[in-house]
């Protein structure tokens, strides 16, 4: 049986937009697990934590997640230091409408938090710096 560190490595590269596998991302959630974008509020559970990955690949096909560094607890908390690059290459959805592809490269610090049961992610909160991303974008403070 893998590791709970292993099992979020492998969601991490799964998730990647050079080997986006949807699929397997979902499948390494419980059936109520759920993904929580803390900078939006918005929340996906279940089968729904493909959509945002599904958004992130459409607007950002280069998308890439840098791991900094995994820290593991023995309660089944992990905690992950990284940084969110890639280039915006499609529209992305923002408070008050939508930016249109800037062809601008971002490189966002973000810390991620899972909380893992029976080998799947129960929750995931995402905590990346919104402000940060939109800036870089263009689109001033977010």
């Amino acid at each position: 049986m893998s590791t709970n560190e292993e099992i979020i490595r492998e969601l991490y590269a799964v998730a990647e937009g050079a080997s986006l596998n949807l699929e397997r991302f979902v499948a390494l959630f419980a059936e109520d697990g759920y993904f929580l974008d803390m900078s939006s509020g918005q929340k996906w559970t279940g089968a729904e934590v493909r959509q945002p990955l599904e958004g992130l690949a459409s607007t950002f096909p280069d998308f890439h997640r840098e791991l900094l560094k995994v820290y593991s607890a023995a309660d089944g908390v992990i905690i992950v230091e990284l940084r969110l690059q890639g280039t915006h290459a499609g529209d992305f959805p923002i408070p008050g409408g939508v930016l249109r592809a800037t062809g601008k490269r971002f490189d966002v610090p973000c810390c991620d938090v899972f909380v893992m049961e029976g080998g799947k992610v129960k929750a995931f909160h995402c905590y990346n710096m919104r402000s940060v991303w939109l800036e870089q974008l263009g689109a001033g403070k977010g």
